[in-house]
């Protein structure tokens, strides 16, 4: 357990266990609460700032996390019907996410199998991906359809040029994969058990609104400031207001945690206050005061909620490397819990552009000259305080998974409620 995260990994309960956990949150967060306590890591940790800047250290990241441990690609709703399909890149590698006519989700390596051009860009929906250099074709799971002039070309075998695979799964709503087409693991195995505490959003069935991407720098200054409430009153004064709490609880689930604020926010009453309710709701009430706060799905992901006008939304933002070690993508979408009307749709557009410039205009470009500064070389050390527990939870885990080796990550990665 880190130090200043309350509620890590609790072992699994009789009954629905991954409830009895969200529950077992709930109440630690009222008896502080009622007691006016708060947790805080037992001292301050200092990271090298080589960590954000060094080629050799992101090199070791792209290969033992970002090839090794399942990341979110998309929400399930964003390729909800056969062939529809988006294409991203992540750490410099491509990627095709397409839905098939039989509803199964592939992850594929977003280059045709002949001279390696991309198949697809954007995204839309297609019955097949046909390769705008030569004309090969391919279908919604990747195998090679048609060679153009066949003939001409000469014998080629089919099965083994189909396009890359990569292990994939959908739990949550979300669409997870291992981006090592070689992995000898289920991506399903290795998601710790975060799938099933956000089961309760029911995010398959939700709507897709909006979504941009926004460039950063390292992947890890990018997200670090999702993992802290600590400057929220200081940098977002102007946006989000100078009596925001600094404050935050952290609950861990393996690598993944949660980011809670220790009182309601401003204005009116949202379905998910547990502080208004007051109390741990019963089994047969709605369970969203369980799920507040910002959940973080390692190694790169947030969801947040929020009600514009009164509809529930959510915001899931994911934070990507670059090629390079200084480059970074955050890509925020918005979903919707139902579909929108019109007036409700231009409302959670409207909050997303907000939320976009909180990100854009305040977050990254601190982050971005924190970069420039760590590659002077002339700071020596960044600390994480005792009140940031959840970056202190975040760089120990990176540390771990890196040395981890590749048998280890199933026992490290194990979901308690299996």
């Amino acid at each position: 357990m880190t130090p200043g995260v309350i509620g890590a990994a609790p072992p699994p309960l009789p009954g629905d266990p991954a409830r009895a956990v969200l529950e077992q949150h709930a109440e630690a967060l009222l008896e502080h609460t009622a007691a006016q306590t708060f947790p805080l890591a037992d001292e301050v940790m200092r990271l090298d700032p080589a960590h954000y800047t060094s080629p050799e250290r992101f090199a070791r990241e792209k290969a033992r996390i970002f090839q090794r441990v399942p990341l979110v690609l998309a929400a399930s709703c964003e390729v909800p019907g056969p062939g529809d399909f988006k294409t991203l890149e992540v750490a410099g590698i491509p990627i095709l996410l397409v839905r098939d006519r039989h509803g199964a989700v592939h992850a594929l390596l977003n280059s045709c199998t002949h001279r390696g051009v991309a198949v697809a860009s954007g995204c839309g929906a297609a019955a097949r991906f046909t390769c705008p250099y030569h004309g090969w074709t391919f279908a919604q799971d990747g195998a090679l359809l048609g060679v153009a002039s066949a003939t001409d070309f000469g014998a080629v075998d089919k099965a083994a040029l189909a396009m890359k695979r990569f292990p994939v799964t959908e739990r949550a709503g979300l669409v997870w994969a291992i981006l090592d087409p070689a992995s000898p693991h289920d991506p399903a195995d290795l998601l710790g058990g975060i799938d099933s505490l956000i089961s309760g959003f029911g995010l398959a069935g939700w709507t897709h609104v909006s979504s941009r991407t926004l460039h950063g720098p390292n992947w890890k200054l990018a997200f670090d400031a999702h993992l802290e409430f600590y400057h929220v009153p200081v940098l977002h004064r102007e946006t989000f207001g100078p009596d925001r709490s600094n404050r935050a609880f952290y609950f861990s689930q393996g690598p993944h945690q949660r980011v809670i604020a220790p009182q309601s926010r401003p204005g009116a009453v949202s379905r998910d206050d547990l502080y208004a309710l007051g109390r741990v709701p019963t089994a047969g009430e709605p369970a969203d005061p369980l799920l507040m706060g910002e959940w973080i799905l390692f190694p790169g992901v947030s969801i947040n909620t929020f009600y514009p006008g009164g509809h529930r939304g959510v915001l899931l933002s994911i934070v990507v490397p670059g090629a390079e070690v200084g480059t970074s993508t955050t890509t925020q979408t918005f979903l919707a819990e139902t579909p929108p009307d019109a007036d409700t749709r231009k409302a959670m557009e409207d909050l997303g552009g907000f939320l976009a410039h909180v990100v854009g205009d305040e977050d990254l470009p601190t982050s971005a000259f924190q970069q420039h500064v760590f590659g002077t070389g002339l700071v020596d050390e960044v600390r994480f305080g005792r009140n940031e527990g959840g970056l202190q939870h975040f760089h120990r885990w990176l540390d771990r998974l890196i040395e981890a080796e590749q048998d280890e990550l199933p026992a490290l990665l194990a979901s308690p409620f299996a």
